[in-house]
């Protein structure tokens, strides 16, 4: 895959919406995030409909796509950042425009219902992308995104050696009302102690690193042009905050199956759960050690990859390995690339 260029203070960030209209409807959740950027040293430019919030969608199918193919063809724009994920980033995909995209490699970043774009990216445009928080999520936190976010987009988008992952000492997946949270006093979430990675499967892999949001890829990329062929793949795989039960997993899982995905990759990253209980996260992860015992391949879960915070940046498309005696999964590569 192509690799974008490093990102450095000055560099222009633009903003885009392909689904949900969250940077128009929170404003001031957008407002925090513009200024957390700006103190890592960059601009924020919203891009011309990434403001809108028409409904379910920010804006119609051809406006959000209008955004990314200008914000690709823009040489002063070095980041390209998803406002929030939502459930319709695949109406954009008729509408953009591959040559521009795969001629103007830049970082291009968010997570959920972006999995699509990710997915359509790298097939499309052979580009590398990075699964990591968007602007109204992670990166709008009070007083600040959380350290471990912070320090996993710095190492993303700024570091010249690969990226380190790793456990997060504390998590959150408290959820709070956006539109009705006291903008004069917001608080910050309730924490709670990380019990560190789970390894439901133990053994050592190398593999180029790729996946996204379960539900996502199984409504919208399962069986659809931009599928990815994921022979050699550490592939990870993270649920919504709409917490799908085990039972619905179970369901993706199989379908994942009997496509032949187990067989083909190296091993298996599981983001943490979002509001899910402790039971059901145990059901959850038998649930994926049976649906993979025949692959028999590495599966190691409870990663900072998904709808709970903080969360890791992932380059998309880099070398990793995961090793189950060292309780390591390690990049090989630098996120970008230098310019």
């Amino acid at each position: 895959m192509t690799i974008p260029a490093r990102v450095h203070k000055g560099d222009v960030v633009g903003v885009v919406s392909p689904a949900w209209g969250a940077v128009g409807a929170v404003p001031h959740r957008a407002e925090r995030a513009r200024r957390y950027l700006e103190q890592l040293g960059l601009e924020v430019r919203f891009m011309p409909f990434s403001q809108r919030h028409d409904g379910w969608a920010s804006a119609s199918p051809q406006e959000r796509a209008s955004d990314i193919n200008a914000a690709f063809a823009d040489p002063a724009i070095t980041v390209v950042l998803a406002g929030i994920g939502g459930n319709h980033s695949n109406q954009v995909l008729p509408h953009l425009d591959w040559e521009v995209i795969a001629a103007n490699p830049k970082v291009f970043q968010g997570f959920s219902d972006i999995t699509v774009l990710h997915w359509a990216i790298a097939r499309n445009a052979g580009m590398r992308t990075f699964y990591g928080p968007s602007l109204i999520t992670g990166l709008a936190e009070w007083p600040a995104p959380l350290r471990f976010t912070d320090s996993a987009l710095r190492a993303a988008w700024f570091g010249a050696e690969p990226p380190v992952f790793a456990s997060a000492p504390a998590w959150t997946d408290e959820r709070v009302d956006w539109e009705t949270e006291d903008r004069t006093a917001p608080r910050t979430r309730s924490m709670h102690r990380n019990d560190g990675w789970h390894w439901l499967r133990q053994g050592r892999a190398d593999g180029w690193l790729f996946g996204g949001c379960l539900e996502t890829i199984c409504w919208h990329l399962k069986g659809q042009r931009d599928w990815m062929d994921l022979d050699g793949a550490v592939l990870f795989l993270e649920t919504s905050e709409e917490a799908p039960s085990p039972a619905h997993v179970d369901a993706y899982l199989t379908d994942l199956a009997a496509l032949g995905v187990f067989n083909r990759i190296k091993a298996l990253v599981l983001g943490r759960p979002a509001n899910y209980s402790a039971d059901q996260v145990s059901i959850l992860e038998q649930v994926i050690v049976e649906r993979t015992a025949a692959a028999a391949i590495p599966v190691v879960a409870n990663v900072d990859c998904g709808h709970t915070d903080p969360m890791l940046t992932l380059p998309l498309g880099a070398t990793v390995t995961v090793d189950s005696s060292s309780g390591s999964v390690t990049c090989v590569d630098a996120a970008t690339r230098g310019r």
